[in-house]
């Protein structure tokens, strides 16, 4: 059997691994858009602060591909799928296939005001882009990141770490609007001003604009503010515009179903690309998840994905922070909270069933609290 996989991050590779557990003759097949072997995309910014050498954040090496016998294509892209004849079409020509995933992962989204001409302004997705971030930034004193995200923190306290003056910008009036409340939120961001970190909240950029003094970056209230280099980290958007014209459903990512599988016989999707019920969880955990269970069941195991529980766990400027599952507020929701010094749990709950928590300080319950609420 012939196994294509679109792909060589977390989702690729989770899926590939499993295949071969339990199968070692069909031919694996993996295309890369990036010319390294897998490495931990999250831990870039370790990268970045000069934490980590490269070699250090790989996980995969030429010898496990050798090993498992997988022939991973480098630098490649995909131009096109002829789903009637399962033929692949990109810069290595065409492909045949048996069976397909699609791990095509995402790319950084940029706002209306982003040129592609305006140089010091970057995004953070590949070790490619890494490079020329810690390229300007040996030049320069001071960044603005436009984003308080997990990858907007991660990659301002890199800078910090390297000696540099950097601002947060961001939309919301609080940190990680997508993993914290208000109240958890006023928590971290004090922590992290203890760290030298900067913020500017409620501020939406306008522009940005090249100085002889460095970048202007305007925000849509009138005011203004200058650094060095600016780093985007606004979101990302899915990677499938090679399947235009094609009859494999899409909404924001590629619709799946249970068993991964699109809507096209013998093509499955997985990891930041794919949406699930109307999901798209774009964390670390959930495209492993995928990964896994889209493996097997390209190889005929019986699996049945109920959705990821969705959470996620960074180190931010060396401050563990967790956010599992719903911390919506309903009127039955009942709210635990425990602070002492620099630790700080939020639980949240709906009768008896924990629903969703938040950890600031100390984390080591995650995995505990997550299958709790997967329960």
């Amino acid at each position: 059997m012939k196994i294509i996989i679109i792909g060589n991050g977390i989702a690729a590779n989770s899926a590939a691994t499993v295949i071969r557990e339990h199968d070692r003759e069909s031919n694996i097949t993996m295309l890369s858009d990036e010319n390294q072997f897998f490495y931990a995309r999250p831990r870039l910014t370790e990268f970045i602060s000069g934490k980590s050498a490269f070699e250090k954040i790989l996980i995969h090496d030429e010898a496990w591909y050798k090993k498992n016998n997988i022939e991973l294509l480098k630098g490649l892209s995909v131009s096109s799928i002829d789903t009637e004849h399962q033929v692949l079409y990109g810069s290595f020509g065409s492909l045949s296939y048996d069976e397909l995933l699609i791990a095509s992962g995402a790319s950084p989204s940029f706002p209306p005001f982003y040129r592609p001409q305006l140089e010091k302004v970057y995004a953070l997705r590949t070790k490619e882009q890494a490079d020329h971030i810690i390229a300007t930034a040996q030049h320069s004193k001071s960044a603005a990141i436009i984003g308080g995200g997990l990858l907007g923190i991660d990659t301002a306290f890199a800078l910090v770490e390297r000696g540099m003056d950097t601002t947060i910008i961001e939309f919301y009036g609080w940190l990680l609007p997508k993993q914290l409340d208000q109240d958890s939120a006023a928590i971290l961001r004090d922590l992290l001003s203890q760290k030298r970190l900067k913020f500017l909240f409620g501020k939406q950029t306008a522009s940005i604009s090249n100085e002889k003094s460095g970048l202007t970056l305007a925000f849509a209230d009138g005011t203004s503010i200058l650094a060095d280099m600016a780093i985007i980290s606004a979101g990302v958007r899915s990677n499938i515009a090679f399947l235009k014209g094609t009859k494999v459903a899409t909404g924001r990512g590629i619709t799946i179903d249970h068993q991964m599988r699109t809507n096209v016989p013998h093509i499955y999707a997985a990891g930041d690309c794919s949406e699930f019920e109307g999901k798209m969880y774009g964390v670390w955990s959930a495209a492993k998840e995928q990964g896994e269970i889209a493996g097997l069941a390209m190889i005929g195991q019986d699996v049945d994905y109920q959705g990821s529980v969705i959470g996620a766990r960074i180190k931010a400027a060396g401050i563990d922070v967790a956010s599992i599952g719903d911390f919506s507020m309903t009127p039955s929701t009942t709210v635990e909270v425990f602070h002492e010094k620099d630790i700080f749990k939020k639980y949240f709950r709906e009768g008896n069933k924990l629903k969703g928590a938040i950890l600031i300080g100390d984390t080591s319950d995650y995995f505990k609290l997550q299958k709790e609420i997967a329960k």
